[in-house]
């Protein structure tokens, strides 16, 4: 700063010099000699004047003086200057200072505020996006649980239905019209041999009805089996052969249905695979008897009633082993009529 100030003097001094050399006065000095004077006040009227300068101590020592004048006003000039109070600068500075850093700090807060609430955000989006993945997987899966059951339990209803169209609905139709005619005959031996022939009941008689039919045989009464009693009532005057013949044409039918659909007993019913076999070697049994006595009646050797059995030879040697399994159709029944329940509780559920 003060070597402007210097330099801008400088420049006034060399600018105010020129001035006052160009308008100094053409003046005598007091110390001009007398000669110089007259000869100028002499001179004639129209000559040409001559110009007086100024000696130069003269001006020199005027122009020293205006130089001095002008230092010493430069001086107090630059005194002033380097005297200058800057506090108010200071002060705007600082205050400006301030409200910079000020600023700065409020828009970093600000911009960190922001960028939080942003992360917030985010974070919001984020686990809402989450939760709504969760969410539409959790449905998924029970979606996906819901048709895996729905799919299980139609399966599980085609196998019932199965089983109860191809298995047990037919067996259990078959085996009661063979226990109804097997009733019809046993009713019309008792009514034309009361003597001989009688029902007993049993309430633990394996028959459905808990009836016993029962024969009387060398003096005591034991229960009528067909393929041990056949030969005792087939062909001996009491018209029960067409009896018989249906039972062994209704048994042929139960050893079809047995053979092609015994893979339909229920997981719970295991023995009635065991019965089926029973049943199978009592069927072989009873049809070869019944093809014996039938054949044996058409070619006209019938007896009479009063006969007995006990002096001819039978076509083969049968024990009780071979007797009808009455548990059969107890089991039948059974698987029957538990499929139909839970086909019915199928329904309800489905149109619940």
């Amino acid at each position: 700063m003060r070597r402007v100030l210097l330099s801008a003097a400088s420049v006034l001094a060399v600018l105010y010099l020129q001035s006052a050399l160009a308008q100094a006065p053409a003046t005598v000095p007091k110390n001009t000699p007398p000669a110089v004077a007259t000869a100028a006040e002499a001179k004639p009227a129209g000559a040409p004047t001559a110009v007086a300068l100024p000696s130069a101590p003269a001006a020199g020592a005027d122009v020293c003086a205006q130089l001095e004048e002008i230092r010493a006003a430069l001086t107090k000039l630059t005194e002033k200057a380097s005297q200058k109070d800057y506090t108010p600068a200071l002060l705007s500075l600082g205050g400006t200072l301030v409200g910079v850093i000020l600023g700065a700090i409020v828009a970093i807060w600000t911009q960190k505020k922001l960028l939080l609430h942003q992360r917030t955000l985010a974070d919001d989006q984020a686990k809402s996006a989450r939760d709504l993945a969760d969410a539409k997987a959790t449905q998924d899966r029970e979606l996906a649980a819901n048709r895996a059951k729905l799919e299980i339990g139609n399966s599980f209803v085609q196998w019932q239905l199965q089983q109860v169209s191809e298995l047990y609905g037919p067996l259990h139709a078959l085996f009661r019209e063979s226990h109804a005619l097997y009733r019809h005959m046993n009713t019309v031996l008792a009514k034309m041999a009361p003597e001989r022939f009688r029902f007993r009941p049993d309430p633990e008689t394996d028959r459905i009805d808990g009836q016993v039919f029962e024969i009387h045989l060398e003096g005591e009464w034991t229960r009528f089996r067909t393929v041990l009693h056949l030969a005792e009532v087939y062909g001996r005057g009491y018209g029960v052969e067409d009896y018989f013949d249906g039972v062994v044409a209704i048994g042929g039918r139960i050893v079809k249905v047995i053979e092609e659909k015994a893979g339909f007993v229920r997981p719970d019913q295991a023995q009635l695979a065991s019965l089926f076999g029973q049943y199978l070697a009592h069927y072989s049994v009873l049809e070869r008897l019944n093809s014996h006595y039938k054949t044996r009646r058409d070619r006209g050797q019938q007896a009479s009633p009063s006969s007995t059995a006990s002096n001819e030879e039978p076509p083969m040697r049968v024990d009780e082993s071979a007797v009808f399994p009455g548990q059969i159709q107890k089991f039948v029944d059974s698987g029957f009529y538990a499929i139909n329940d839970e086909l019915s509780a199928w329904r309800k559920k489905a149109t619940a």
